[in-house]
């Protein structure tokens, strides 16, 4: 019998305790309708948005294609009015023998070759660091992705290969 009160007191006194946290939890006297009250701006700017797609025709052994973009936290002349950041993703089959090198403002950033896991859809899948774009002022990163077709695989069975790299554009507020 004393066991029973014992748990109903430690259960009354745990619900009692919890109603009060819950209460004060949910229940806010912030006031909403300040002067100083702003949204901010989420402005992120990329020639197609967050995604791009790179066909690999016409390329030659031994040439370096060049592939340039940019990365911006300005549209129209609006700022964001938060810091961004965001991580490039490239995918590809990598069917023919490239080397692909990701550069920001002319620093190797990345290097996409097999050392990378592969997904579902059997592509290769490189990650970049993480990038930052802070809100205090316009800034734009440029970036150069550079396809090489090795020049040693100048052969007759590579000529009819279809290849393709998509850039994926992953962003979001830093917090």
């Amino acid at each position: 019998m004393r066991y029973k009160i014992t748990m109903i007191l430690i259960i009354f006194t745990v619900f009692i305790l919890s109603l009060g946290l819950t209460y004060s939890y949910f229940n806010s006297n912030s006031n909403l309708n300040t002067v100083d009250q702003r949204l901010a701006k989420f402005v992120f700017d990329t020639e197609t948005l967050d995604r791009l797609e790179l066909p690999l025709i016409d390329l030659t052994p031994g040439v370096i294609n060049s592939y340039n973009f940019s990365i911006s936290n300005t549209s129209d002349e609006i700022t964001s009015d938060v810091t961004i950041e965001y991580e490039l993703t490239i995918l590809t089959p990598h069917f023919a023998p490239l080397n692909i090198e990701l550069y920001k403002d002319e620093e190797l950033i990345m290097s996409c070759d097999e050392t990378y896991s592969r997904n579902e859809n059997n592509e290769l899948v490189c990650n970049s660091s993480v990038q930052e774009l802070s809100h205090d002022s316009e800034y734009t990163d440029n970036y150069v992705l550079k396809v090489t077709f090795d020049g040693n695989y100048n052969d007759e069975i590579y000529s009819n290969l279809i290849d393709y790299i998509n850039i994926e554009i992953k962003s979001y507020q830093k917090v």
